[in-house]
């Protein structure tokens, strides 16, 4: 039997369109605020999770819904299965968006939205391709299932849960890279650091009572804040250096004097982890200009670690 596959894509064009754009709509960012012992991760991730596993059973898939960690959409028969490893969960939209990150909105051919292609887009396309080889009713010697992840952004316990109680598959794949394949991925460390302060060490010119950057671990961070209490002359003069800064390297930010506190905020340029020399590290380069200063003894020690030892977006510190 001899299949024109990009004629049976075409017929479900229109279909398939509006479906992901659907999907996309939907807004699966962590969110433990609303978590609940059925939506574990937030009740927008429990929402992306169910509307698939819906179309799962419309199209009289075998569905399971693995305690709102996972789910399961299967297809086929035999003992090997194919896994087919997603994640419906996104990182957080972040700032800069020509049209809002969940519009799903059509410009030039393309699907604009978080999670067009990190991993719900590419969810959609495997979820379509099953249900084409489905509706064809083409024969299959292995279980072909879908493992539906919803924590893959940030700790990966929907798959901690899922290998808890369900098969590890034969084999499998996840569609969550370059066309048309990747072999092989970096690694990737998540640290915590903590400072002790002294209140003795709290005596200064300068005080840095906050810096703050970055909302994943897996994100260049694209916004930085920190606010320095200090004598008002210090601050001021502090608040020209900082503008001088971002025009020499032709950066952006904000400054704001309120309340005896000067309040900086470094723009960055926002990227996946995997792919960091595509951003702008807002987080190091507000760090790198801070230490220019004198702060109080572990404020200094903090921002003297981050000049040493991290790196900026796959490059050197310009």
């Amino acid at each position: 039997m001899e299949i024109n596959w990009l004629f049976e894509v075409g017929k479900r064009k229109e279909k398939i369109i509006k479906e992901t754009q659907d999907f996309l709509r939907i807004s699966s960012v962590l969110d433990e605020s609303t978590s609940t012992e059925d939506a574990p991760f937030g009740e927008g991730i429990a929402r992306a999770l169910t509307y698939l596993l819906q179309k799962g059973e419309q199209n009289d898939f075998l569905v399971k819904n693995v305690d709102g960690f996972a789910g399961i959409i299967e297809y086929g028969k035999g003992n090997e299965s194919v896994g087919i490893l997603c994640h419906l969960d996104v990182v957080p939209a972040g700032e800069g968006w020509t049209s809002p990150p969940f519009a799903a909105d059509i410009r030039d051919g393309r699907i604009y939205a978080r999670g067009a292609i990190d991993n719900k887009g590419p969810t959609m396309a495997a979820f379509f391709a099953l249900s084409i080889v489905k509706e064809l009713n083409l024969e299959l010697h292995k279980r072909v299932r879908m493992i539906l992840g919803t924590d893959e952004e940030s700790n990966w316990r929907c798959v901690d849960h899922y290998f808890k109680h369900e098969e590890m598959p034969t084999i499998g794949f996840a569609p969550d890279a370059d066309f048309p394949i990747i072999h092989a991925e970096k690694g990737i460390t998540d640290v915590s650091f903590l400072w002790g302060v002294k209140k003795d060490d709290e005596v200064g010119m300068l005080f840095l009572s906050a810096f703050e950057a970055g909302e994943r671990f897996n994100m260049v961070p694209e916004l930085a804040r920190a606010t320095i209490k200090g004598e008002s002359s210090l601050l001021k003069e502090l608040e020209k250096n900082f503008q001088k800064h971002l025009l020499d390297l032709g950066h952006t930010g904000k400054t704001e004097m309120s309340g005896g506190e000067l309040h900086l905020s470094y723009d960055g340029v926002s990227a996946h982890g995997s792919t960091p020399e595509n951003g702008l590290n807002a987080g190091t380069y507000l760090a790198h200009f801070l230490a220019k200063d004198n702060f109080q003894q572990a404020a200094n020690d903090y921002l003297q670690f981050i000049v040493k030892h991290c790196d900026f977006d796959g490059g050197d510190y310009k």
